[in-house]
């Protein structure tokens, strides 16, 4: 994956991912650096690690043609 500032990543993730729950998870990993067992104990999202990787899988998919 190329480089990508904060701002632009916040405003990808926020235009394009439309669950709020993923937009939170996206954000806590891209932008702010947390590791998906970081996420997963999280009181808004509390999830196992394997399933944030997932979201965050899939998620990036869907945002990548936008980077």
């Amino acid at each position: 994956m190329k480089e990508y500032s904060n701002s632009h990543m916040e405003y990808i993730i926020n235009e394009y991912i439309h669950k709020d729950r993923d937009r939170l998870i996206m954000k806590l990993h891209f932008v702010d650096g947390w590791t998906a067992e970081e996420i997963a104990r999280h009181k808004d999202v509390d999830l196992s690690p394997r399933w944030v990787y997932t979201i965050i899988d899939r998620r990036l998919t869907e945002i990548s043609k936008f980077l």
